[in-house]
């Protein structure tokens, strides 16, 4: 994950793993991402297996060229709606406009 400017304790203390969230808190580091004006680059996937480990699913959101930042997250929202399901979690990516 690309980072310059660290999540709101509150925020990163509901990942679910590291960086990983469920869609619910996904939505909200979304939210984040475009009130402070992050530049968002895409979402990974992974998949929790029957015996606790995960798997990194193959089909991630690469955003990077994406220009309009607007566009971009609404497009991640979109993604991760789509590919919600049990057991699975979100890593948005991101990078402060600074950087």
């Amino acid at each position: 994950m690309v980072v310059s400017k660290e999540l709101p304790e509150s925020l990163a203390a509901k990942a679910q793993r590291r960086n990983w969230y469920a869609r619910a808190e996904a939505d909200k580091v979304l939210d984040w991402i475009e009130d402070s004006g992050q530049r968002f680059l895409g979402v990974e996937v992974a998949q929790k297996q029957g015996d606790g480990t995960w798997l990194l699913i193959d089909e991630g959101l690469d955003l990077h060229r994406q220009t309009e930042n607007f566009e971009a997250v609404r497009r991640g929202r979109q993604f991760i709606e789509e590919y919600d399901g049990d057991g699975r979690m979100f890593a948005p990516v991101w990078q402060d406009r600074g950087a």
